[in-house]
């Protein structure tokens, strides 16, 4: 993808002469076409793609100008992508104007009773060219947000929009932001991946299946991108770019060699750590690409023929269809069927999806799976806790209830609060949900945080939590607490002796074989109160 170097030199461009044509790419700026082509560094993007046609515009100059100017500072602002989706929402606008208002031409005729007909239009009428259907929340969003900027942005820079724009954020706000019908959608698609991904044995069954076809030497493309996005989370767009030698050994450990381009503006190399799994399916493309990669001269793996193309050329598989050439078909190959029979609607981002919520309920912390799923925040990472946090909703009273089977430095102090208060006697689960909340226990990946931000303690967790007082875990992780107890003691072995990353692991070790000897202790335990039913 570019950078911003990069765009600062597609454009010659001189702000104290602003009617002087310059150059845009290896077009003009007046010209109905910029071609991109040769300018951006983008391992998907070529053709059409590195172009934006201005043609939908021509009949309407004054609007086409402004347009491009937008597009220009988006191109100097953001990424090629970034500006070229921008510019995908601005098209319905005057599709809109075509339609329903012929007589405007030029924003500034744009007034505040045309934008909110035209906002209406998008929530209410839009039809997607793709699917026939009315567009979706994301579209609308999209393409209300370009207008939006085109008139805040136009109004400050000196272009040829209205110069009363006070009324735009709060008619974007009201009707785009506020809207009701969003925030169902998005609680419904929430709802929905946390269904895809909720059926564990599905999962492994879909990995089981992929594995099954490299072995037999099929769908090698889709099957590989399948396991690695499921091991290690990786976007589709940091698979597809993999390349020979993208497997490397660093300090005994095999990582996978890939780029990004979502923590900065400019592609960066990215590694992440490689098991069985994702080697076998890296080396299963090696073999498939290999003659592929003879003839066209490139190291990427993920290479297939253009057939629509004379001479069916050879050509980097393109992330821009891959649910709808590749993964969906092979769904459909394997006949995985939902509840309801029907064929799965499983994307790529469905497999990463599940990588983070499997890692999460294994015991990783959530920075640790932040880092691997190139999150520029942890917030990005927190959506994927849902999951866990369901869990323990629906099991919360249980878990904290005075018979309960709990560890940690201040369990029994715990335990004994809870026989003398019974705080979640008599609650529903969503009272007692609002409660925990109330008292800002957190839940984590190998167990529950008591720790309480208004006592203006600092945490007193070393990343991993066993040792802090605010800590106490369950039975339900005890598998994860001994198989970290393993990865533990394996890096013990390999770690330096007498230095700060031994002593570290050392007193992981201790908290560690303390967690599991109670838990275990607690669920033998045969007394008046018996804890073999424990759930």
């Amino acid at each position: 993808m570019t950078n911003k170097n990069t765009t600062r030199a597609m454009f010659d461009y001189n702000p104290e002469m602003p009617d002087i044509d310059f150059r845009c790419g290896r077009s003009m700026f007046s010209d109905v076409v910029w071609d991109f082509n040769g300018f951006v560094d983008s391992k998907h993007l070529s053709g059409a793609r590195l172009k934006f046609d201005f043609s939908n515009f021509t009949h309407k100059p004054r609007i086409m100008k402004v347009i491009k100017w937008y597009v220009h500072n988006q191109l100097i602002l953001n990424k090629f992508s970034t500006a070229k989706r921008n510019f995908d929402g601005i098209k319905r606008f005057i599709k809109f104007i075509d339609e329903y208002r012929p007589e405007i031409e030029s924003f500034l005729d744009v007034t505040q009773d045309v934008l909110i007909m035209y906002y209406e239009y998008l929530l209410n009428d839009a039809i997607s060219e793709t699917t026939g259907k009315k567009i979706s929340g994301t579209g609308i969003k999209k393409a209300a947000l370009t207008i939006k900027d085109i008139l805040i942005k136009g109004s400050i820079r000196g272009w040829e929009v209205t110069d009363d724009t006070i009324y735009v954020q709060k008619v974007y706000d009201e009707m785009i932001i506020h809207n009701k019908r969003f925030s169902k959608e998005s609680q419904l698609r929430d709802t929905e991946n946390q269904e895809k991904v909720s059926n564990e044995k599905l999962i492994d069954l879909i990995v089981r299946t992929a594995f099954k076809d490299l072995e037999e030497n099929k769908n090698i493309l889709v099957a590989s991108a399948i396991i690695i996005t499921t091991q290690i989370g990786l976007r589709i767009h940091e698979v597809l770019p993999l390349e020979i030698g993208c497997l490397r050994k660093i300090d005994g450990d095999m990582m996978v060699n890939t780029s990004t381009t979502k923590l900065t503006a400019e592609e960066i190399e990215i590694l992440k750590p490689a098991n069985e799994l994702v080697i076998f399916a890296i080396n299963k493309l090696e073999e498939y690409s290999k003659p592929l990669r003879e003839e066209s001269g490139m190291s990427y793996l993920y290479l297939s023929r253009i057939r629509n193309k004379k001479g069916h050329p050879v050509s980097l598989v393109s992330h821009s269809n891959w649910n709808k050439n590749y993964v969906r078909p092979w769904l459909k190959e394997h006949d995985f069927r939902d509840s309801e029979g029907n064929i799965i609607n499983f994307t790529s981002h469905t497999f990463r999806h599940a990588f983070a919520t499997y890692a999460l309920k294994g015991g990783a912390s959530i920075d640790v799976i932040s880092e691997i799923m190139n999150h520029k925040s942890i917030r990005g990472t927190t959506y994927y806790t849902h999951l866990i946090e369901e869990d323990v909703k629906s099991r919360f009273a249980e878990v904290l209830s005075e018979n309960s089977v709990i560890a940690g430095k201040r369990s029994l102090q715990i335990k004994s609060k809870l026989k003398e208060l019974r705080p979640f006697a008599g609650k529903t689960v969503d009272q007692v949900d609002k409660l925990r909340k109330a008292m800002k226990i957190q839940v984590l990946p190998h167990g529950l945080c008591m720790h309480h931000p208004m006592r203006n303690e600092p945490c007193l967790g070393d990343g991993v939590c066993l040792g802090c007082s605010n800590f106490i875990t369950t039975p339900e992780y005890l598998d994860i607490h001994k198989e970290r107890l393993k990865n533990v003691q394996k890096e013990l072995n390999k770690a330096p002796s007498e230095g700060p990353f031994e002593s570290k692991l050392k007193h992981m070790e201790k908290y560690l074989i303390e967690i599991i000897e109670d838990l275990e202790n607690q669920l033998n335990y045969q007394g008046k109160q018996s804890n073999a039913n424990y759930k």
